[in-house]
């Protein structure tokens, strides 16, 4: 019997009426507990256990160290370490809502990222920081170590144009970095950043990793991709091509858990699961578990559903910025400006510095990393 699962029903007041009407009051007002197209991040809570491996029973885990958004935990793979609440921790597997850590070490942890950092800079904001690095004429206007910083950066490299690309290759440490400023914020530069890394990686560049800014982008391999552009194993004009956003783009969201993601929102949003019951709450897990049943069904046997339309919809242009780096791609094509350095650029420094910005618990860490600042900028602005 599946009339409990009835949401609506013939309206049966006048023969010939069309119309729908709810199948009871319980629908309506679990409509009305769930209805909203504000979806609020799903947040798992972080727990410091003694040994690895080890599961908290009942309430008598380890410390609880906050809350994190569960998107970023779903990334992390158990080993895997990051940044938080001023500790680097060791992410060791999930229990039900909660994350459990251990301490650790390790000299490179992730760095915990949030939905908030996704808004861009808007288009003529970016537009208009462009044209301020073409026109020198405009430079009056700045304080005098911008003004400085900009006349080192010309000197030691060269300007980004107005409508043309700039990326920069030089080597540090056992890391050879290519940097690009394309000036179209974090979120499309993130997406940017995933889609060089698939073409470096077949390319034999053999990437390690990206960090995205505002207005830059910074890749690091263990081969040097401008040494490989000059031996044409590959050219900036084909790691920078449009098609990217073709084959490339449709493979990487069909191996990352973007996709089921947003349509956990869209189902959400479309009353398909309902969130909230009187007197209880799905947990994060518990929808995105419903969620992710739903999706793989509907891949599998009605892959045009709207639903997966709205995701597909949804993905490219909330949480991905494709049509700006569409926009950009084809703005720059035929006018990327390739130069080769022997260290790090001005301009590079502050993308190199998110590598490492998050602090971490203790004066000499703090100290190291403020040294290591210093030391990246003394490097840059070297007269020789």
């Amino acid at each position: 019997n599946y009339d409990r699962f009835a949401r609506l029903r013939p309206n049966a007041k006048a023969e010939g009426d069309m119309r729908l009407r709810a199948a009871s009051p319980a629908v309506i007002q679990q409509y009305r507990m769930n209805i909203g197209t504000i979806v609020e991040a799903p947040m798992l809570k972080v727990r410091m256990v003694k040994s690895r491996g080890r599961r908290p029973i009942g309430g008598m885990g380890g410390r609880y160290l906050g809350e994190i958004e569960e998107y970023f935990i779903d990334q992390l793979s158990p080993g895997d370490t990051f940044l938080f609440a001023g500790h680097v921790l060791r992410f060791e597997g999930l229990a039900e809502t909660e994350a459990l850590v251990t301490k650790s070490n390790a000299a490179e942890p992730m760095i915990p990222s949030y939905y908030g950092g996704k808004f861009p800079l808007s288009t003529y904001l970016a537009s208009r920081v462009r044209r301020m690095f073409a026109h020198r004429e405009e430079w009056a206007a700045l304080p005098a170590p911008v003004r400085e910083w900009l006349e080192i950066q010309a000197w030691r490299s060269v300007l980004p144009g107005e409508s043309n690309l700039l990326v920069e290759c030089f080597p540090r440490g056992d890391r050879f970095y290519l940097v690009c400023y394309p000036f179209e914020g974090r979120l499309a530069h993130q997406t940017l950043g995933m889609l060089l890394t698939r073409r470096l990686d077949r390319a034999g560049a053999r990437p390690l990793g990206f960090v995205a800014s505002e207005y830059s982008l910074a890749l690091w391999c263990l081969r040097d991709p401008g040494l490989m552009h000059e031996r044409h194993e590959f050219t900036m004009a084909e790691l920078f091509a449009e098609d990217m956003l073709g084959d490339d783009l449709d493979a990487w969201l069909a191996e990352s858990s973007l996709l089921k993601r947003t349509f956990r929102d869209c189902a959400i949003i479309s009353g398909l699961i309902e969130r909230r019951f009187p007197g209880q709450e799905k947990s994060g897990r518990q929808v995105t578990f419903s969620s992710d049943l739903i999706y793989n069904v509907l891949r599998e046997h009605e892959p045009d559903h709207i639903l997966l339309r709205a995701t597909y919809n949804d993905a490219a242009t909330g949480l991905l910025d494709v049509g700006r780096v569409a926009e950009m791609l084809k703005r720059v094509k035929g006018r990327i400006l390739l130069k080769r350095l022997d260290r790090v650029s001005p301009l590079a420094v502050p993308v190199l510095l998110d590598i490492g910005k998050v602090s971490v618990r203790g004066e000499a860490d703090e100290a190291l990393l403020s040294e290591a600042a210093d030391d990246l900028i003394a490097e840059a602005t070297r007269l020789v």
